[in-house]
């Protein structure tokens, strides 16, 4: 083609094809140099060969468009399978997680596998589109990536709360929490000096920590002053009465008794106490102050005892031989246990013969039940709390009463109580429904805590330890009627036959019983037809099938019985058993040794040998001293000597 015939080519050229030009070169420049240089030479003869349809026809540049178009070079696969690759691991750290963060296995399953393939079908879609998806493609993975990671997230903070710090808080308060946020509360119940009644000492879950719905917090709570904490009492004799009565109060002692008496100690001095050492706060005192030599006061000036304590106003009574009586009236102004009024006012004189001092004491504010039944958890330890009383409380299923709602009551509707009483409730847990159990034990407590109708079965299994629970009869969730029994199936372990080890030695039956995975326990017995060490016979019969560790009890055999004598019996000593000796001496032979033994077998004798008998010739063998033994009676326990010649 001439230069001529190319310039006017290039003047009839639309608008369109200098468009589709303009794509073909920034199409050219992506291309290598050698692979450009292929590329126009082609499209240069391409061009030279087809001249005249380039001259005339309107669709050429499409047809030298596509022709290069074609020419061009494939994207690099290394990024789009390094994308691939990276957001397969981000899919399946985001199952991982689902799986451990949630309870639904199957639908956190079925999501990730769905986003894993969106995923991978789009990164492949966006690179085979060309070079110009490229940053579409990249972008749109780092959005998939925040993607993960943030369903991720939502997921592990929807089902899981942050856990406050409780400390000294009120249990009340607490409980609010708890309800708010679907947490179990487990309460302990401690003594504590220093934090408050109904207050919070410690929690099990650090404040901060991470806790999964539905799981539990243990707070410990404090029950007030523990009235039986043991105190070191030190010797007071020489204390004053005031130095007593300070220690007393500051160490919460609650059963000390006092008393005042004339002597030759000091006036308002301890003379004598009833214990010195370790002793529980509610553990009796008894100490005794003097009152000096001088003869005491008839006349008294008292104090206001509307600030002190009954034991402060009791002490003060004994201290001065004033008559007194305690009386008790409900007060909504006056602490409990301090004095409300007096029957003589503070400053008058009494005389301590004659007038008597009556003091009432206060119970605390008149307290009147209210119903308590359908209460929530949280509304009625606000009101315990409130009226300083205390509670304890038991769990049930019940289906007529809402979860964490009281079912009943020790007290009605009305009822009046002071403050410190115990108010005892039964708080529903809702509908029986089965939970889930980690371990046998946990199931047995929760059968027995709630009085749960229920069955164990046992089955050998291959796959399940032995001990452990293969299976409910109520799948997790589903409710229990009242009718129902829940059975579980433990399993026995992997079933093993108990091999033969009767008539093998002893180290053989312990191989085979051990090689079999059983246990095994050697009793042993005397036998006539069984050789030493041998076994005699087994607790388990052979081929009865039985679970792993099953011990079998082993006779082995010790031999025949060796013969043992019998042992003579021993006379008793009891004094008061005894008889008449039958020892007779003649001279013509008496008794020999063997004759005396069998005429007195009950009888102990110790034999004397001489060589010759002074009341004459004795025949060998025979007693000397028979006659003056003869019809005398003896204790079966004494010795009888018996002199007999040699």
């Amino acid at each position: 083609m001439s230069k001529k015939k190319k310039k006017k080519n290039k003047q009839n050229t639309s608008k369109e094809e200098v468009k589709i030009e303009e794509e073909i070169q920034e199409t050219e420049e992506s291309v290598d140099e050698d692979e450009l240089t292929a590329v126009e030479e082609d499209s240069s003869d391409e061009i030279i060969a087809n001249e005249e349809i380039i001259e005339y026809e309107e669709e050429v540049p499409e047809v030298v468009a596509t022709k290069v178009v074609n020419n061009k070079k494939k994207y690099d696969p290394t990024m789009c399978n390094m994308l691939l690759i990276f957001v397969l691991l981000c899919s399946l750290g985001h199952l991982v997680g689902k799986l451990i963060i949630g309870d639904d296995v199957i639908m956190n399953l079925i999501g990730s596998m769905i986003l894993l393939l969106f995923s991978m079908a789009f990164i492949l879609l966006g690179f085979n589109s060309g070079k110009r998806k490229k940053k579409y493609v990249i972008l749109g993975s780092f959005l998939l990536i925040l993607f993960f990671v943030f369903s991720l997230g939502s997921s592990y903070f929807s089902i899981n709360n942050q856990v406050i710090d409780f400390s000294n808080m009120k249990l009340n308060e607490a409980i609010k929490w708890f309800e708010k946020n679907d947490v179990e509360l487990v309460q302990i119940y401690e003594y504590s000096d220093m934090i408050d009644e109904y207050h919070v000492i410690s929690q099990d879950v650090k404040a901060g920590s991470l806790i999964k719905k539905t799981k539990s917090i243990t707070l410990s709570i404090s029950e007030g002053p523990n009235p039986n904490k043991v105190v070191a009492i030190p010797s007071m004799v020489g204390w004053t009465s005031d130095q007593v009565l300070e220690f007393i109060l500051n160490n919460k002692l609650s059963n000390v008794d006092v008393s005042f008496i004339t002597s030759d100690g000091m006036a308002n001095t301890v003379i004598k106490q009833s214990k010195v050492g370790n002793l529980a706060r509610n553990e009796k005192l008894e100490i005794q102050f003097s009152l000096g030599e001088g003869t005491a006061l008839e006349e008294v000036k008292l104090i206001d005892f509307k600030k002190k304590s009954e034991f402060e106003s009791i002490f003060f009574m004994k201290k001065n031989q004033i008559k007194y009586e305690i009386k008790y009236a409900f007060s909504d102004s006056v602490k409990k246990g301090y004095v409300i009024k007096q029957s003589i006012a503070a400053g008058k004189t009494v005389n301590i013969k004659n007038d008597k001092v009556v003091i009432t004491v206060s119970k605390g504010p008149e307290i009147k039940i209210t119903e308590l039944r359908g209460m929530s958890m949280s509304d009625i330890t606000d009101w315990v709390i409130n009226n300083k009383l205390k509670l304890e409380f038991t769990d049930k299923y019940d289906d007529s009463t809402k979860e964490n709602h009281v079912i009943s009551a020790n007290y009605s509707n009305g009822d009046v109580v002071e403050e410190g009483t115990v108010i005892k409730i039964v708080v529903s847990k809702g509908k029986l429904t089965m939970p889930k159990f980690t371990n046998l034990n946990e199931y047995r407590e929760w059968v027995s805590k709630y009085n749960i109708n229920s069955e164990e079965r046992h089955e050998f299994s291959d796959t399940v330890a032995v001990g452990n629970i293969i299976s409910f009869s109520h799948k997790e969730g589903e409710v229990i009627k009242n009718t129902d029994t829940v059975v579980v199936t433990i399993s026995d372990g992997k079933k093993i036959s108990v091999p033969n080890v009767v008539g093998i030695s002893k180290d053989s039956a312990a191989s085979k019983l051990k090689n079999a995975g059983l246990g095994y326990n050697f009793v042993y017995s005397y036998s006539d037809s069984v050789a030493k060490g041998n076994t005699i016979r087994q607790s388990i019969s052979a081929g009865a099938g039985v679970s792993q560790g099953t011990v079998v009890t082993v006779t082995v055999s010790n031999g025949k019985k060796p013969y043992v004598a019998p042992t003579p019996t021993t006379p008793s000593c009891d004094k008061s058993k005894g008889s008449a000796l039958n020892i007779q001496y003649g001279s013509s032979g008496s008794q020999t040794v063997s004759m005396i033994k069998q005429m007195n077998p009950n009888h102990k004798f110790s034999f004397n040998y001489v060589t010759s008998c002074p009341n004459g010739s004795i025949a060998p063998g025979s007693v000397c001293n028979g006659a003056s033994l003869d019809g005398v009676w003896k204790n079966y326990c004494d010795t009888i000597t018996v002199t007999v010649i040699k």
